[in-house]
């Protein structure tokens, strides 16, 4: 991020800590329980997820050709794929011959792609190539209308987009709503892979988010892991479209006070969070991002994919244990603390004798995201039932 923007940022912040301040809503949102719980609803979302394009990867993970990654979007399985061209493409990750997936987890230098089922081969641009050991059983098909069925994508900004359902374009810029120069500035598509953590959580998607969007939570929920660096208020974003930007604050952001503004910078202080709609999240912390994939497979059930990036390639032991620290840290305050507490809410929600929830004045992220949610609901996520 430049450091003119990162200045003013500060600047902002500052300004609200001096005054007492934190960044409000114009309106407290309450939330009905069913926003939580109800089928329905939730089927509206996963159009939402398979119409709405999806943050799926960062541009390094598909630099060269045969590099690639398999996801699964909306219920649809998707795999994104650099071709020998160099252009990148996603395609349906379902062979035509019985279902299987014909890419697995994420790669690099494929020279094809291969279904584990029978051996179906595929070529980088989603062509059919070969149906080994099949003899003449499938003479009757087409190779060129048995490729792998495409969907669209799109780069931009570091950040790779695909579209589950539906073929029209992806306009990244148009997507971002304004934020793309924004995050831009970071470099991510530079970044270099690091470690992964996939966990199963028993409650909404949508749970999960919100523990992201607020801090008023730190000091008790965080009390014995990261409440001694962070703090409470001033807590501020900014809303770009259905997307948005978030700080959690790290105590020594307050120490800027007292030095010249041309030293001021954002990023060492704390934590900056990119919602990308629907369930994407970059955050990035000092000297790493961590890019969080929500895919809720259930109204009561969601796989949370984490993945960490660094700068630069990991050298050395002390790099490497550094590293390792840093994803622990995710696992032990967002698996332990939040999504674990998350699942209490689950189920008090589901008990019927929760009306619905309150969102403060003082959770203004957290209530844009649901009130921007509702309406890409109505934009992609069909008639209400």
């Amino acid at each position: 991020m430049r450091l003119d923007r990162q200045r003013r940022i500060v600047g902002e912040l500052l300004d609200l800590h001096a005054s007492g301040a934190t960044q409000l809503a114009e309106h407290v949102l309450r939330v009905d329980a069913a926003t939580y719980v109800d089928p329905a609803l939730f089927a509206r979302e996963q159009r939402v997820f398979r119409r709405h394009p999806a943050l799926v990867a960062l541009a390094g993970d598909v630099a060269g050709p045969g590099d690639h990654v398999a996801v699964e979007v909306g219920g649809v399985p998707v795999a994104v794929v650099r071709g020998d061209d160099g252009v990148l493409r996603g395609f349906v990750n379902i062979c035509r011959h019985r279902a299987s997936p014909v890419v697995e987890g994420s790669g690099r230098g494929a020279r094809r792609l291969r279904c584990g089922f029978h051996g179906w081969l595929y070529r980088l641009d989603g062509a059919l190539q070969a149906t080994p050991n099949g003899e003449d059983g499938f003479a009757e098909l087409d190779p060129s209308c048995s490729g792998l069925t495409p969907l669209p994508v799109a780069e931009a900004h570091g950040l790779v987009w695909v579209r589950a359902e539906g073929d029209e374009a992806i306009d990244p810029d148009e997507l971002l709503c304004g934020m793309g120069e924004e995050v831009g500035e970071f470099g991510f598509g530079s970044y270099h892979r690091d470690r992964s953590w996939v966990s199963e959580w028993d409650c909404n998607w949508k749970l999960l988010v919100d523990t992201f969007l607020e801090t008023y939570h730190v000091p008790v929920l965080h009390a014995t892991t990261v409440a001694r660096w962070f703090l409470v208020r001033p807590s501020a974003f900014a809303p770009f479209g259905p997307n948005l930007r978030f700080h959690s604050l790290q105590k020594s952001l307050l120490g800027l006070r007292d030095r010249p503004e041309d030293e001021w910078e954002l990023l060492p202080h704390g934590t900056v969070e990119y919602v990308l709609a629907p369930g994407g999240i970059l955050s990035h912390s000092v000297d790493h991002v961590a890019f969080y994939r929500f895919v809720p497979s259930a109204v009561d059930h969601t796989r949370v994919e984490l993945t960490t990036y660094t700068p630069e390639p990991v050298a050395d032991d002390a790099g490497r244990e550094h590293y390792d620290r840093t994803i622990d840290l995710h696992v032990r305050v967002s698996g332990g603390e939040d999504f674990t507490q998350q699942v209490k809410l689950q189920r008090s929600l589901a008990s019927g004798r929760h009306l619905g929830s309150v969102f403060g004045r003082n959770e203004p992220a957290a209530i844009h995201f649901h009130q921007t949610m509702r309406a890409l609901c109505d934009a992609h996520g069909g008639a209400p039932r």
